[in-house]
Order: C-alpha cells, then structure tokens, then sequence
C-alpha cells in the first residue's frame, strides 16, 4: 500500500470484529494507526501504558508522531513566527513486532479507530515509505532553519558571548548563512559583525 494513498484508504473495510486470520512478525516494523484528530500525543501516552501494564515493553519498542515547523503569519498582528504542526494529523506511527495480542492491545487503545491495511491485515510501512517520512521532516526544518523576524535597522541583543551588554544594529540579513550583519560600536568604533540568527534576540 503507497502510503502516499494513506488518507485515501477506506477505513470501513477494517473492523475488529472481521478479524479471523492469525498475524505473526518477529520483525519490528512501522505501523500506521488512524487515531481521534487532535489526540495523537494522548494516544501514544495511553498505548505506552497498556504495554506496561500487560509487559509488552519489547513488542511496541517506539512511537512517532511525526512533526514539522513552518512560518506563520499572524493576520491580527501581522507578525510571522514559527509554529509546529503535525504532518499526518490523525495518524500515529508505531514500531513493534505484530501478532494478535499486539494487535488487539493496540486496536482496543483508547483514540485509536484502526490499524492501517489492507482488508483485515495490518500492513507495515516499507523502508521506503519510513525513510520518506523522515525526509519530508527534514526537508520542512530546512525551509525554516534560516528563517528570521529580524529586519534591516532593528536593535539586538547578543543571547550570549562576549558583548552581550551592548546593543548591537542590524545591517543586513543573510538568509542563505542565517545571520545577520550588525554594526556594534566599541571604543568610539562601529565595528560590523556576523552573528548567527540564534544568538540574537530583538531589544525590548
């Protein structure tokens, strides 16, 4: 199953009660549960749980709950900020070694509405699925790992290193090394400075 067709998938033909074949993989594997909008996090806490209460510690070894940050744009304000948001809202990713007890411990989890597959079987995420996953969350740091609200003129503060008393004004921001150039003066001299976006902070 392409997990990119993952949302299209028809979840009325996965029910508990159409379960009638015996599942057995002694190898750990990523399984995609569709779980309650908004509860993902919650789920996860619920499922960790169970397997401690029933000692299912080395069947359900991981837990993913895959995320990514992007700029937003507040219309009231209009400030931009970073915020985090889910990349498959209602999905839950679990590693863990399926059979019937696995199975049911995790369909009966509190949130959780199925167990992605195909009919009745729960079918894991191939390597290439996984590893595309993991691709897009890094892809989705990167857009904005340069990213700045600092602008041309500001005045900044240094979070840390030497200096950091002085107030420091920003020249010229340089997106593509995610600093900013700001002129500090010391001694009676305006000296320019490179510095990281991370190691400034605007003056209140």
């Amino acid at each position: 199953m392409p997990f990119e067709k993952l949302k299209k998938l028809n979840i009325s033909k996965i029910t508990s009660t159409s379960w009638d074949k015996q599942v057995k993989d002694d190898d750990y594997k990523w399984y995609v549960l569709s779980v309650v909008s908004w509860q993902e996090n919650l789920v996860v806490e619920n499922i960790k749980e169970r397997i401690k209460r029933q000692h299912l510690e080395n069947e359900i070894v991981d837990f993913m709950v895959p995320t990514v940050p992007e700029k937003y744009t507040n219309k009231r304000t209009g400030k931009t900020t970073i915020r985090i948001k889910k990349l498959f809202p209602g999905y839950v990713f679990v590693k863990a070694k399926m059979d019937d007890k696995i199975w049911y411990v995790l369909r009966n989890t509190p949130g959780v509405r199925l167990i992605v597959g195909a009919e009745t079987i729960p079918i894991p995420l191939t390597e290439k699925e996984y590893e595309n996953i993991l691709k897009k969350v890094e892809e989705a740091k990167k857009k904005v790992e340069h990213w700045t609200s600092l602008s041309e003129g500001d005045i900044v503060v240094l979070k840390e290193w030497e200096f950091e008393w002085l107030e420091w004004v920003v020249r010229q921001i340089d997106t593509n090394r995610g600093m900013a150039l700001v002129n500090v003066e010391i001694l009676w001299r305006v000296t320019p400075v490179y510095v990281p976006f991370d190691k400034l902070e605007l003056k209140e």
